[in-house]
């Protein structure tokens, strides 16, 4: 397949969803889960936010929506009453990023890939609508720390393997790797059993690839959203992609409409398991918009 490159502000928006007119709601209580070794998962609507835990400190991955960042901060303290230390956002998307400014007023260092910091900087306007679906975050919210390809943070007894992986669900996702535990959190590349959005196909399968490669048949997989899962589910994922992308480009080269295509359902396959969050039709409709926006060689 040939790889396919949009305008990176319309591609992070069809990645992303509007958190910018998030409708009022009343903060989730959470859970939390324990998953291998000193990794756990807080569950708040449906989002997992991973932190691991030593003796002194907590490294806390995903601050979910601003609304639950107390709760967050709380049921953390159900299992350790050490402070919040380092949050690592793993791509700039409101649900990843909004209880960023209340752990830094609790003394946490935010980390991120420096696209991300670069996206929370500046309103992220929807280039068909011409609406904001993220404005631009206040400085509180912004990362502190900021990496390139990735980094290793030696946490207690853990090592945690920060890579970046561009152009797959954005351009800023990270991957974190608790070598220790054999947990991945897969972060924006898997939501369970769920479409999510895609930058790229050609990169996103990539992405997955490598981390597959990491994977062993007893690597505990967390994904941003839904049970904790393994390497098979991965490997599903990057098929789901990789064929929706090939069925969405020879309809394309057959002159179909986005409408036709559509109808023509070139998900239909996966629909009954993966169809439950984001639409077939808005899937079908994201991957041809990607698919017809330019190219790079």
């Amino acid at each position: 397949m040939k790889k396919i490159l949009i305008s990176a502000a319309t591609a992070m928006l069809l990645a992303s969803t509007a958190f910018a007119a998030e409708e009022p709601r009343e903060p989730d209580l959470g859970r939390t889960f324990p998953v291998a070794g000193n990794v756990h998962i807080a569950l708040f609507e449906n989002r997992n936010s991973v932190f691991l835990v030593d003796d002194e400190r907590i490294l806390l991955s995903e601050t979910n929506f601003e609304r639950n960042a107390e709760n967050l901060r709380n049921i953390i303290a159900t299992v350790s009453p050490a402070p919040v230390e380092l949050i690592i956002n793993t791509h700039w998307h409101g649900d990843h990023i909004g209880g960023n400014k209340f752990f830094h007023e609790h003394g946490a260092v935010t980390l991120s890939h420096e696209n991300t910091r670069i996206r929370m900087s500046e309103d992220q306007v929807n280039p068909v609508t011409n609406q904001v679906q993220l404005p631009a975050q206040a400085p509180e919210f912004l990362p502190m720390v900021t990496v390139k390809d990735g980094a290793v943070i030696h946490w207690g007894d853990e090592t945690v393997e920060i890579v970046h992986y561009p152009d797959a669900h954005t351009d800023s996702d990270l991957v974190l790797y608790y070598d220790n535990s054999n947990v991945i959190f897969a972060g924006g590349l898997l939501e369970y059993p769920a479409y999510a959005g895609v930058y790229d196909p050609e990169g996103f399968v990539a992405a997955l690839d490598a981390v597959i490669a990491r994977a062993d048949e007893n690597t505990k997989v967390i994904p941003w959203q839904g049970p904790v899962v393994g390497r098979a589910e991965l490997q599903e994922w990057r098929d789901i992609i990789e064929t929706v992308a090939a069925n969405v480009s020879a309809l394309i080269a057959e002159g179909k409409t986005i409408d036709e295509i559509i109808a023509a359902k070139p998900s239909g396959q996966y629909d009954e398991k993966w169809g439950g969050g984001r639409t077939p039709e808005r899937f079908a409709r994201d991957m041809h918009y990607v698919l017809t926006h330019g190219t790079r060689d």
